[in-house]
Formats: C-alpha cells, structure tokens, sequence
C-alpha cells in the first residue's frame, strides 16, 4: 500500500475516537481517493439485542470518510462532516468490521463522499453519504493569561 505513511504524517497522533473504535488501516490510495479501515465490533458496542448500536457504525463510517478527506485537503484545510446520511442493512454482530470508503467529488469548499460497511462474514450491513465542508485551518486561540 503505497500510501500508507500519509495516515502518520496526517496523524501522528491518532483522535482519541479512532482508537476507541480500534481503527486500523487496511489500504489507502490517495490517488484514486479510496481507503478500507477495519474497527473492532466490540461488546461494549451493542445494544440491548446484541448487535452493534447504529450509532457506532455511523461513526466508524464518519471516521473513513474524514480520515480520507482530511488526507486530500491537506494542511490548510479541515473538514467537518455537515451531512450524513445512513441505511442500515442488516444487523452486525460483535467482531471485526470493515468500512471502504471513497471520496466521489472533490470541490474548494465541499466534498461528497460515500461508504460502505461489511460485517464480520463480508456482508454489506450500512452504507453512507456525506457532504463535508473544506474549513481554512487557523492558529489556535491564545489562552487568556489569569
């Protein structure tokens, strides 16, 4: 995978959130604007049947999408997800998880960007849209002195 070194130079310390879900890169080509991550599908994820919450598997979808956008902006861009739209397929059980995802549109100030999520036997369980806006990175605020 050619393009692996661009999540550490990206990231050199990964979000708190992306080690909770147990983020792992599987492959990532810049070039053609793709990423496949698996997250861990852990018990402490599921809900009161067993399955995995909705709402971690938006967020390990959320978490391909802006890692792969944040990697095209660059330094002087960061985005934030302001749409995200899910349907859920099927239900996904405790175990690994995989989410492919791809950037479809590149502009200035958006980005459109879609995933897909695959249970531990391979079966597509959700799938996601997203628009995303490009924010001009700016010097953090100075901390008033006490």
């Amino acid at each position: 995978m050619p393009d692996r070194h661009l999540l550490r130079e990206t990231f050199p310390n990964p979000a708190r959130s992306s080690v909770s879900l147990g983020f792992e890169l599987i492959e990532l080509d810049a070039k053609a604007m793709t990423t496949r991550v698996r997250f861990n599908g852990s018990p402490e994820f599921t809900n009161p049947a067993g399955y995995i919450q909705g709402g971690y598997l938006v967020a390990m979808m959320d978490d391909a999408i802006g890692m792969l956008t944040t990697i095209k902006a660059g330094t002087s861009k960061y985005p934030s997800t302001v749409d995200l739209h899910t349907h859920f397929l099927r239900p996904v059980r405790v175990g690994p998880i995989e989410v492919s995802a791809r950037l479809r549109n590149v502009g200035r100030a958006m980005v459109f960007a879609e995933a897909d999520l695959f249970d531990s036997r391979g079966k597509e369980a959700a799938r996601a849209t997203a628009s995303l806006t490009l924010n001009p990175v700016k010097a953090p605020a100075e901390t008033p002195r006490s």
